[in-house]
């Protein structure tokens, strides 16, 4: 195995792996979840959070 900056090269792939992991069940959990669909409470959510966030960054 080569080493790159100290680390053995086989171990530079670990963090995208474990993006793809948690990326792919919080995918599945949303759109195989409950019987419910929650993509438009999730985006209700965003979209309050953002008026909330524009309205801190107004004030003087």
């Amino acid at each position: 195995m080569k080493r790159l900056n100290g680390q053995f090269a086989w171990q530079r792939g670990q963090a995208y792996a474990e993006y793809l992991v948690v990326t792919s069940a919080i995918a599945t959990a949303l759109l195989v979840g409950p019987d419910i669909f929650p993509i438009p409470d999730l985006a209700a959510a965003f979209k309050s959070f953002f008026y909330a966030y524009s309205f801190t960054l107004s004030l003087p």
